[in-house]
């Protein structure tokens, strides 16, 4: 089965092509083995904790809709800095 991801998804997706899942996580959940997940560019700020693994003969696969277009992070977006003083 093939589970899509987008990050401008709304949060009610089922994993589908025309509903996407929000998260990749959400995906990570519902993978089983010989899955593959296909991420839409973005920038995704989350800790992928997938439920199930794959096999050797039955992997579950993990891969950007475009080369490189998306990125997976746990870093936060800062947001409201102030300069203070030069490039401080």
């Amino acid at each position: 089965m093939i589970i899509y991801v987008n990050a401008k998804a709304g949060h009610d997706g089922n994993g589908t092509k025309q509903m996407p899942f929000k998260r990749i996580n959400e995906a990570a959940r519902i993978a089983q083995p010989g899955d593959e997940v296909v991420v839409a560019p973005g920038v995704y700020r989350e800790y992928v904790d997938p439920v199930h693994a794959g096999t050797e003969d039955a992997r579950i696969t993990y891969r950007s809709a475009e080369l490189l277009g998306a990125v997976i992070t746990g870093a936060e977006l800062l947001t409201g800095w102030e300069a203070y003083e030069g490039t401080v």
